[in-house]
């Protein structure tokens, strides 16, 4: 056979290895990109909803498996709207992605970091007792409360309340998400003032 010889690619075209080579390189991208859609938040540099639910799925399962000692972190970001109302949704867009950025570097590699709403967060934390999780949950709150980021000639100075739940054996995530927010809603009630029973 010829080494010479062309190939039909999949237009119909007649091409060299080399051409297919590129082709094929350019697929693989394309394909690459929409697996990281899959998983990624559109806005922010954190996974998704979708990604989220299924690692919290697997972290039951996991926990009731194995045992081991994880939690979970729901986070809200206080007064959004405001932000959006006032600055404009360019603001409220560059508040969320500075709020996913800090919680990025608060977290080690083995956890896992989601927007999972328009301005809900959450964190899976490994290896976590139960006893740590409420001071992680503050330290997280203290961290992003000392962020100022720039947006034009202002200074947007972003807030957010958290709660916590314990993964334990045999209890579903729905349940869990349930805990946390529940959790997260009594902080935010704190925080303004109101009761939290």
């Amino acid at each position: 056979m010829d080494k010479n010889a062309r190939n039909l690619t999949a237009t119909g075209d007649s091409a060299t290895a080399a051409d297919l080579a590129r082709e094929n390189a350019v697929l693989k991208a394309r394909v690459a990109e929409l697996e990281r859609l899959v998983v990624c938040d559109t806005l922010t540099p954190l996974f998704n909803r979708r990604h989220f639910m299924e690692e919290l799925d697997r972290w039951c399962w996991r926990a009731h498996r194995y045992g081991g000692h994880y939690g979970l972190l729901f986070m809200d970001v206080d007064n959004l709207k405001s932000v959006n109302d006032r600055h404009g949704h360019v603001a409220g867009d560059i508040l969320l992605t500075s709020i996913a950025k800090a919680l990025l570097g608060a977290v080690r590699r083995s956890d896992l970091v989601a927007r999972i709403g328009g301005d809900e967060f959450a964190i899976l934390l490994d290896n976590i007792q139960e006893s740590e999780l409420a001071r992680k949950a503050d330290r997280v709150v203290a961290m992003v409360g000392k962020l100022r980021i720039a947006h034009g000639d202002i200074f947007l100075a972003p807030s957010i309340s958290a709660g916590h739940a314990v993964i334990e054996p045999g209890v579903k995530s729905s349940e869990l998400l349930l805990r946390a927010d529940r959790s997260m809603y009594a902080a935010k009630q704190a925080k303004e003032g109101g009761r939290t029973d």
